[in-house]
This record gives structure tokens, C-alpha cells and sequence, in this order.
């Protein structure tokens, strides 16, 4: 799997923050000037990403959007955006925008951290209440191979964290 970029974060972000679900730079703009003042940081940063500030500019600028919000985007266009986000030079509403990339992007570490830890407890349970790996999947209705590959092997590509965490709760149960 590619690890998640800046530049790609933000597409999804616009797309889930916007009533319309779109990254279309005129609707977004129509949404802004209408309201919807939570995407204001995501639209500028990912025109300024996407090499798209002019066409965001003229957008803005029909629907009549306030002044301030034009000065930022020229401000940013002229910036090395990552690096302000990187030292934390930008307004609040900016890093916030930031740290959920950041913490978009980690969550593959952290889940594998978790999944590690959820296996060594569940090994554990296993052998304290004398469960059989063929009865957890069995009961379960998981794919035995799966299992057996995560369990005894601790290969943590083969269950999703959700998995493991239903594993360990049955184990917990039984």
C-alpha cells in the first residue's frame, strides 16, 4: 500500500468536508461563500497544493468571497506550505489540517502496533483457557488460514484490527 501524501490527504478531506462531496473548485467555492466556513484552510491548502489558486482565485472572487480569505490564498501560494505547516507558522485552523494528515498517515503504524499487542494478549488468553485456534475461526466464521498466519506466524497483514479485536473478545468470552 502507497503511503498517504499531503497532496492526496487533502482530496479526500475537501470531498468529505463539502455538502456536495466533490473537489470541484466552483461548487467549493459557492459552499463557502454560502456557509460551510470549515473548509476554508482544506480549500485553500489543497489549491495551493494542487497548482489550482488560480482558478480558485476567480471562483472566489465571482462569488464574492471576503478579501481576507483571497490574501491568504496569495500569501500560501507564495509559501512553502509544508514547511509553515512543519514549524507551525500558520493560523490554528491550518495545523489542524495538518496534524489530522499526520495522524491519517500514522494510523497504519499505530494499527499494527495494536494488532501486535492484541496478538500477544490473545496467545496468552488462549493458553490460559485452553481454546484451539480452529475453535476461535470456526465460532467466528473467519478464514482459518488468516488466523493461523496472524496467531502463529504474527503476520499482521492477514486480520484487520477489527478482526483482531473480535478475536480477542471472543477469547476473552469463552
Amino acid at each position: 500500500m502507497r503511503k498517504l501524501t499531503f497532496k492526496g490527504f487533502l482530496a479526500q478531506y475537501i470531498k468529505r468536508l463539502s455538502y456536495a462531496g466533490t473537489v470541484d473548485l466552483e461548487l467549493l467555492a459557492d459552499e463557502l461563500n454560502s456557509g460551510n466556513s470549515r473548509l476554508t484552510a482544506p480549500l485553500l491548502l489543497y489549491a495551493v497544493t494542487h497548482n489550482k489558486t488560480s482558478r480558485l482565485r476567480s471562483a472566489l472572487t465571482a462569488k464574492g468571497c471576503p478579501e481576507g480569505i483571497i490574501n491568504m490564498l496569495s500569501f500560501l501560494e507564495e509559501s512553502d506550505v509544508e514547511e509553515l505547516l512543519e514549524n507551525g507558522s500558520l493560523p490554528e485552523e491550518y495545523l489542524k489540517v495538518w496534524n489530522s494528515f499526520l495522524v491519517r498517515q500514522a494510523q497504519p503504524d499505530n494499527d499494527r502496533d495494536l494488532k501486535a499487542a492484541l496478538r500477544e494478549k490473545t496467545l496468552q488468553l488462549l493458553k490460559e483457557k485452553n481454546c484451539s485456534n480452529y475453535r476461535v475461526y470456526k465460532d467466528l466464521n473467519l478464514n482459518p488460514g488468516n488466523v493461523n498466519c496472524w496467531l502463529k506466524n504474527g503476520d499482521d497483514s492477514k486480520v484487520s484490527y477489527r478482526t483482531a479485536e473480535k478475536i480477542i473478545s471472543y477469547v476473552m468470552q469463552y
